[in-house]
């Protein structure tokens, strides 16, 4: 590390048994320890004392048990080294309590890294990297033999990405690539004819979203590499999770799947690292400090590869593309897509007509439900419930019902006018599917959508209406993407590049002669991308816009939450100094306040550590501590 540990300074622990005399051990027999503490003000790394029994287990990265105050907690050995004060008595560490080193420096080097990114206690973070222990599974640690590497691949993906770029993913050139996925390709075939490159010359972890994608991808990956693949993640089985984290840091698989979670996981010095679709918001984690599998991705070692590939990227990597730091490669394929849009007097109904006798028909829709909003006919009023709450027509009994209380209204009456006729405005997938149904009155029509999703297309010819994220895989004759002003105008950071997402993903599902109906005009930027097969068409525009209001990517944001008081104390402190945009305070329930604090990048690292340090102190006052949170997903 450039640095040790940028924690409180080290200090000795008195022992509470001075009068015993403990067999020290005769070589190094003193430990520097990363102790866990709850008391985020007194975490630091304290000298202890090391027994000679555990002398040659007690190595720097492993994980002790020890005496701190009144209690037994965790440590963590960050160095070894001698008794410089001879007089001095310090407690002695109680027990090894993981394998020998199973904390690796690269793993040290790199938490602390995304520490310094975004604050808070490094044994949060620790505990994050390394999975609980399971002690029989360490049985299997030394007995683990490396296999070899099955390198074929198809010679289509070299006609796609080019004989260049393929012979560079063969070698063992260091490259930083973002990658757009090509229109009217499998995801999964291309991602893993990209993996089979990569593994042919070192390991390679590839991270996806959610647990759809994991299933998706383990059929793909596992029976091609058996032995060589692995998987990672909070969604297997306690000792299976540890027992493969022992296969990964021993160096024994090449090829590991994981969501989020694997972020932190020791690779090889020639590994390749995969970032799928880095703008998902499951890559987005929720607990303290509350970091994304991008950031952390783009904080590994120099020597790591890395790959981020999408449908169309997050706005930070595009800004790194414009910079140079990672290399642009938008790969098209040729397409005989027939495009309509929502200007032309033509329904989508027709275009599902026309590609139905062809195949199976691919309907997006933005929200689940029936109607979901809805106004009274006569005088445009918005349907009210008497808590306050929307009313939303819920099933083809068309009977409002608040979303809020659940309050049923059978003889709904308008509040202003009383006419009785609704007006929906906020359409559902089970009224479009209700619409659809009647225009095709023989067709099969599937819905995918929450908790009832579909993962593949059945066998047979459908029309499947799904949300987004839902849509399962395979190949349509017809792309159908509703909904287009309502997703990309919602209020949010975010909504613009989602939206862009969501269609150029859906897109890829698409065969080469697709019919491909979007409901915005033929003059809208998001339209204009797709017609140029170009999903970084928008994304000058939008860097633009960003940078003049100061928001991500040229500003980091911290989310600061508090006692209302404190908060409103805090940011008057804090609007004194002319670096830091400040926004609010805005009331939560409770007598709750949030802060919203925008840094340039160049004083962001100046931010976190006054924020690390408000908390510390108000630790040590016993005060609430505030909940602070940098680069949320939305702000």
């Amino acid at each position: 590390m450039s640095e040790p540990l940028k924690l409180k300074r080290q200090k000795p622990i008195g022992s509470s048994k001075s009068k015993r005399e403990y067999l020290s051990a005769v070589s190094n027999p003193l430990a520097s320890v990363l102790v866990d503490t709850p008391v985020s003000h007194l975490e630091g790394i304290y000298d202890y004392l090391v027994p000679e029994e555990l002398s040659n287990l007690a190595t720097i990265g492993t994980k002790v048990l020890v005496e701190f105050g009144h209690s037994q907690t965790e440590g963590l050995i960050v160095a070894r080294g001698d008794r410089n004060e001879a007089s001095r008595v310090v407690k002695p560490i109680l027990a090894i309590s993981s394998p020998s080193g199973i904390v690796q420096p690269s793993i040290l080097q790199h938490i602390e890294l995304v520490r310094n990114r975004f604050g808070g206690s490094f044994w949060s973070l620790l505990k994050q990297a390394i999975p609980p222990r399971v002690v029989k599974e360490e049985n299997f640690f030394n007995d683990l033999e490396s296999n070899e590497i099955n390198s074929s691949n198809s010679d289509e993906i070299r006609g796609i990405i080019g004989r260049a770029d393929h012979s560079q993913l063969k070698s063992k050139e260091k490259i930083r690539w973002g990658v757009n996925l090509p229109v009217s390709t499998d995801p999964i075939w291309f991602v893993l004819e990209i993996v089979k490159l990569r593994a042919s010359i070192g390991q390679v972890l590839l991270l996806v979203p959610d647990e759809k994608d994991l299933i998706s991808f383990r059929r793909a990956l596992q029976p091609f590499f058996g032995d060589n693949f692995t998987e990672y993640g909070s969604h297997i089985p306690k000792n299976i999770r540890y027992k493969n984290f022992l296969k990964i840091s021993n160096k024994t698989v090449r090829v590991i799947l994981s969501s989020r979670s694997g972020s932190f996981l020791p690779l090889a010095p020639d590994a390749t690292v995969i970032v799928l679709s880095d703008l998902d918001n499951s890559h987005y984690e929720l607990h303290a400090p509350g970091w994304n599998t991008r950031d952390v991705t783009l904080l590994r070692p120099s020597d790591t590869s890395l790959l981020f590939i999408s449908a169309s990227h997050s706005l930070e990597i595009e800004r790194l593309m414009d910079l140079g730091w990672l290399k642009r490669k938008g790969y098209k394929k040729a397409v005989k897509h027939n495009y309509r849009t929502s200007d032309n007097g033509l329904s989508y109904i027709a275009q599902i007509k026309k590609a139905f006798t062809n195949g199976n028909v691919l309907v997006s829709v933005a929200e689940k439900g029936y109607a979901n909003l809805f106004l009274c006919s006569k005088c445009r009023n918005t349907a009210n419930c008497e808590c306050g709450g929307k009313l939303q027509i819920d099933g083809d009994k068309k009977i409002p019902q608040c979303y809020l209380c659940c309050k049923v209204y059978n003889d709904w009456k308008c509040n202003f006018c009383g006419d009785s006729r609704p007006y929906v405005i906020s359409k559902g997938i089970d009224r479009t599917a209700e619409e659809i149904g009647k225009a095709l009155s023989k067709a099969s029509i599937l819905i995918s959508s929450g908790t009832k999703q579909i993962d593949y297309l059945p066998d047979g010819r459908h029309v499947i209406l799904a949300t987004a994220g839902s849509e399962p895989n395979g190949e349509y004759s017809a792309v159908v993407m509703l909904d287009g002003e309502r997703i990309f105008n919602r209020p949010t950071l975010r909504s613009e590049e989602l939206a862009k997402h969501l269609w150029f993903s859906l897109l890829c599902k698409a065969s080469s002669e697709a019919e491909i109906f979007m409901s915005l005009q033929n003059n809208h930027p998001l339209v204009q991308s797709i017609l140029r097969n170009d999903s970084s068409y928008l994304a000058k525009n939008q860097l633009k816009e960003r940078k003049q209001s100061k928001l991500p990517p040229y500003y980091r944001v911290a989310s600061v939450e508090g006692r209302k008081a404190d908060i409103s104390k805090f940011a008057e402190n804090l609007r004194s100094s002319s670096v830091y945009e400040v926004t609010g305070p805005m009331v939560l329930k409770n007598d709750f306040s949030k802060l919203i604090i925008r840094s340039p990048l160049e004083q962001a690292s100046e931010l976190v550590d006054l924020l690390d340090d408000v908390v510390k102190v108000q630790s040590i006052k016993g005060k609430g501590i505030f909940k602070v949170r940098f680069d949320q997903f939305d702000i």
